[in-house]
């Protein structure tokens, strides 16, 4: 690798992960963005020279440039980049390049669940000593660091990201594919294409030397790209519905503290599972896991000890706060079938309780090709906030918007209200707040912010 590289929005949770790898091992890096999140102290404390405004004297003649995918060629710093020859790297090539240097690389591919089960996965391996390198995009909340690169080979263990098709880029010898959903059409363009990517996926994982892919027998989509013809020993299906699945789960329950459940294989029972998360999705994320381990033989009592010491990813069902009989949830989701999920997995828990949700739609494209859908993903909440769409750099003209989609929700006999900010959400809140509500903030945007102001509001009840 070079000596030198510069980040260009170096403040998102993959880009600031891969500099600080980097920096680790030696590297002189720099890196802008201007997000008014950017914790400069933090970065310098790192050795990471950081700018706060995009400008073409931030990037050093011979520095390799690492771009983040929001990063457009009409951006200062890139047209310099080009101008002073820089090598141009996005991020999915950097973790490529990354990951090349192991034995063995677990990528997490899907639509929803990549995160919790790379963490679920990781925990695993940690508490069997497996000592294992790895990158999640999200902060483990048992874990100071959401990436650890250790030198000498091993095991690298990884999400990776189909938004902008760099899923490709990585040489993976083990995977799992969650699920497949209609996302990220900016890009693909359309639904098949996507599905496409996800089949050139997996066909690179198990045509690799003892490639092995574990794949979800309840998602018709990746049910269908499982290849005919190869190798049964190349899958190793999950599956709460499917019997002719190799790991299953079985007598399901919903708790105030998470999810127990019998763990199935190959039709035997053989351990009760408890969670520490909540809602039938993670049930799923945990049998991924599962999966996997059994691929690395992990013993049994590893598995089970890992998956109830996991405590989850920042931002996942995170609980934020609970005080007065109120409880306030914080969660990524931003496509309506992680909505649907998330609100299905806190109604299970606490099906006699008052949900109000606050939601934030993540790009104006998204929220127009997938309406219909958002309207109709609000079905076990009690009470919907909507707030401005996070425009992720796009421009409204021609889209839907937030009024839109409260109209929406409504015409689906579920109260909603569009509020212009934060400030007006906190304060009808603050006028309909009662004992007994559970609070649940979703989107992936910045409405993560508004947290502080409701625990102010949960603590003066």
């Amino acid at each position: 690798m070079a000596n030198k590289y510069h980040f260009i929005g170096v403040n998102g949770i993959g880009m600031s992960a891969l500099a600080t790898v980097l920096v680790k091992q030696g590297h002189d890096v720099s890196g802008s963005d201007h997000s008014p999140n950017v914790n400069i102290k933090q970065f310098e404390a790192l050795g990471i020279k950081i700018f706060n405004k995009h400008h073409s004297d931030n990037v050093p003649k011979d520095a390799v440039v690492v771009i983040s995918s929001a990063i457009k060629e009409s951006n200062d710093e890139y047209k310099s980049a080009k101008l002073k020859g820089c090598k141009i790297m996005t991020r999915g090539d950097l973790l490529s390049t990354i990951a090349s240097n192991f034995e063995t690389c677990i990528a997490i591919a899907g639509t929803h669940g990549k995160t919790t089960i790379t963490s679920l996965i990781t925990t695993i391996f940690k508490v069997a000593n497996k000592e294992p390198s790895y990158f999640v995009g999200g902060h483990l909340l048992s874990e100071d660091d959401h990436i650890q690169v250790h030198s000498g080979g091993g095991t690298f263990i990884t999400e990776v990201d189909e938004s902008d098709g760099s899923f490709l880029k990585i040489k993976a010898n083990q995977a799992v594919i969650s699920n497949i959903e209609q996302d990220h059409l900016d890009y693909y363009r359309t639904k098949q294409l996507l599905i496409d990517a996800f089949d050139t996926f997996m066909t690179s994982v198990t045509l690799s030397e003892k490639g092995i892919c574990a794949i979800n027998l309840d998602d018709p989509i990746s049910k269908k790209i499982i290849k005919k013809g190869l190798d049964d020993a190349k899958f190793i299906t999950f599956s709460i519905e499917s019997k002719d699945a190799k790991i299953r789960a079985e007598n399901i329950q919903y708790t105030w503290s998470g999810i127990n459940f019998s763990l199935i294989i190959n039709g035997n029972v053989v351990s009760d599972i408890k969670l520490s998360l909540f809602g039938t999705h993670n049930v799923y994320n945990a049998l991924a896991a599962i999966a996997i381990a059994m691929v690395n033989d992990i013993p049994l009592k590893y598995i089970v000890n890992g998956l109830e010491s996991c405590r989850g990813v920042s931002r996942r069902l995170e609980l934020k706060y609970k005080a007065n009989n109120i409880v306030l949830y914080d969660d990524y989701a931003h496509h309506p079938t992680e909505i649907i999920t998330t609100l299905e997995g806190i109604y299970k828990s606490f099906s006699n309780h008052r949900i109000i949700a606050i939601f934030q739609p993540h790009r104006y494209s998204r929220l127009t090709s997938l309406f219909n859908e958002f309207g109709g993903a609000f079905g076990r909440a009690s009470k919907v906030f909507v707030a401005p769409v996070f425009s992720a750099g796009e421009g409204p003209a021609g889209y839907k918007n937030s009024i839109d989609l409260a109209n929406e929700i409504n015409q689906n006999n579920i109260e909603a209200q569009y509020c212009d900010s934060f400030e007006i959400i906190s304060d009808e809140i603050r006028l309909d707040i009662k004992e007994g509500d559970i609070i649940i903030i979703i989107g992936a945007g910045d409405i993560s912010l508004i947290s502080k102001q409701i625990i102010t509001i949960i603590k003066g009840v």
